[in-house]
């Protein structure tokens, strides 16, 4: 939130408010694009490189798709997994893990109109990391590819829609209208959505697509206009606090250390799982005529191995669990129960993210796929051990639970080789060689578990800064 100094313009000092949209605007894309640490700066354009480069290659792609073998049929069929890919990912980042809250751009003392503060409230809305690398993505492959811009371009109105969609659902949910005529338009909008994404050959493909487009941005503007003056803190209604978990409830009944686990991690875990399930479909989908195998293999290895899990939370696992770990240094240094915390945490997670894969391998995956299963206890060893060493040599304190955009509660480094890992197993031709990759890495776990034994103080120290103990 900005205070008046900031807001008010040059040769207004303390006067009236000025120009304060833009001054908001640049400072939204400023703390997304720029933001003060270095490594997250790094990160943020690492990203925005390589979803440029993503675009260039889909631009040059569509450049050639007519060289390409089988195009006729398998262009279509990744074009709709794509812009799939491009909805789901537009509307996760405002409804899960949690529904993102629509608020006030600018305090209620502040001379701004209620409709003003409204329109505020989504322009910034629209700028988040995600948004904005699927928008440079998309805006490359237009610029690479310009004899072919209604595919990207489509795609683009398609995440624009469902941004405004999201806003529009989200603006009558802060305002409790829950059971207002826009709340069935804005549903039907997104049915008109979905309707012009599984519907890519037929003839009117074309309007349909400008209608998907156009018509979540008019239901916005009538619903600002309906409905912008309750935009105030006299009509929103006050957050309640939150309530503590029933005494009965499953969290209630876990042990101690799963209790304080879980309560900072199942959101993170589930959306995991959800992701896990998203991945399978669209590869499920990619299935060639005789279902005997993907037609794109680039990411069906992220579906296979828990990946998430570890990515997200486990690679920082002492991170998360920051009060125990930093009771057991402080009373008794570092000993076998730490490890044993490490395991008892963990391997409960792997074990029901295998299960959940072999079932979903073996009851919606055809016979040849089933070999793959051989790869969920190699990956399983092998992410177990680099967890271990991304909880104890690269903990990090976790300042916010859930960052999708930014992930600074786990290292780079460890995300880096948790990826590398998963992709070498599946991209082996030899299992051999996977399973002798598997016992190299499962084997180094034996460093940091002799450090751990024998209560090595520098990594002790390292640990308890590294956890913000």
């Amino acid at each position: 939130m900005a205070d008046l100094a900031a807001l008010a313009p040059a040769g207004h000092p303390g006067g009236r408010l000025g120009h304060f949209l833009p001054y908001l605007l640049r400072r939204r894309l400023r703390a997304v694009l720029w933001p003060a640490e270095g490594g997250e700066r790094t990160m943020a354009l690492l990203l925005l490189a390589l979803m440029m480069a993503y675009g260039a290659g889909f631009g040059l792609m569509l450049n050639h798709a007519d060289a390409l073998d089988e195009s006729a049929d398998f262009l279509p069929t990744l074009l709709v997994g794509l812009n799939a890919a491009w909805l789901v990912s537009a509307l996760l980042v405002d409804f899960l893990p949690a529904l993102r809250p629509v608020v006030r751009a600018v305090p209620e003392h502040y001379p701004v109109s209620a409709r003003w503060n409204g329109a505020a409230a989504f322009l910034l809305d629209l700028i988040t990391l995600r948004r904005l690398l699927v928008v440079a993505t998309l805006l490359t492959a237009l610029a690479v590819a310009p004899g072919h811009a209604a595919v990207p371009g489509f795609s683009l109105l398609l995440v624009l829609g469902a941004t405004v969609f999201s806003f529009n659902l989200r603006l009558l949910v802060a305002l409790r209208r829950w059971r207002h005529p826009l709340m069935l338009a804005h549903l039907a909008s997104l049915g008109l959505m979905l309707w012009w994404l599984s519907h890519p050959e037929a003839s009117y493909n074309t309007a349909l697509g400008a209608g998907m487009a156009v018509l979540p941005w008019l239901l916005g503007a009538g619903q600002l206009y309906r409905l912008g003056p309750y935009f105030s803190a006299r009509y929103l209604p006050a957050e309640a606090a939150p309530a503590a978990p029933a005494s009965g409830s499953l969290l209630a009944r876990l042990s101690p250390e799963h209790r304080a686990y879980f309560a900072k991690v199942w959101v993170l875990l589930l959306m995991g799982l959800v992701l896990k399930m998203v991945l399978m479909l669209i590869n499920l989908v990619g299935l060639d005529a005789n279902g005997a195998k993907l037609k794109s293999q680039s990411f069906f290895y992220l579906a296979l191995v828990p990946l998430a899990g570890f990515t997200y939370a486990n690679n920082n696992l002492f991170g998360f669990v920051r009060t125990l770990v930093a009771n057991e240094i402080q009373r008794l240094g570092l000993t076998k129960r730490v490890l044993l915390l490490y395991l008892r945490l963990v391997l409960p997670v792997v074990l029901v993210d295998c299960l959940l894969t072999a079932a979903a391998l073996l009851g919606l995956f055809p016979r040849p796929f089933w070999p793959y299963l051989g790869l969920l206890p190699l990956g399983a060893a092998a992410l177990t051990s680099l967890g271990l060493w991304g909880s104890l040599y690269q903990a990090k304190h976790v300042v916010k639970t859930v960052q999708f955009g930014n992930n600074r509660n786990a290292s780079t480094l460890m995300s880096f080789a948790t990826l590398g890992t998963a992709a070498a197993l599946y991209f082996l031709p030899w299992w051999w060689a996977r399973i002798a990759l598997a016992l190299v890495i499962t084997a180094s776990a034996y460093w940091p578990i002799q450090a751990v034994l024998r209560n090595d103080g520098s990594l002790r120290r390292r640990l308890w800064r590294g956890i913000g103990a």
